[in-house]
């Protein structure tokens, strides 16, 4: 179950204060693990637009090699 408020800032500082220090270290740690895979996610998009694209020639030859197995396939 997941409940849902909007709360102004200043009280959820004041809310965050009353934590024990050992709830702020376990809060720590959670909006930590978001910001790692925030972070994640961004360098996984900029790896992928940068890597290696196929060129036109390359598409052809690959559509050509699907075209030959599935007659292939289809004959036996």
């Amino acid at each position: 179950m997941e409940l849902k408020e909007r709360i102004s800032f200043r009280r959820l500082l004041s809310v965050v204060k009353t934590l024990s220090s050992s709830e702020k270290a376990k809060l720590r740690k959670e909006l930590s693990k978001e910001d790692l895979m925030k972070i994640d996610k961004a360098h996984f998009a900029k790896i992928l637009l940068q890597g290696p694209v196929y060129s036109q020639r390359e598409v052809g030859v690959i559509e050509q090699n699907r075209k030959s197995i599935a007659k292939w396939r289809t004959r036996i």
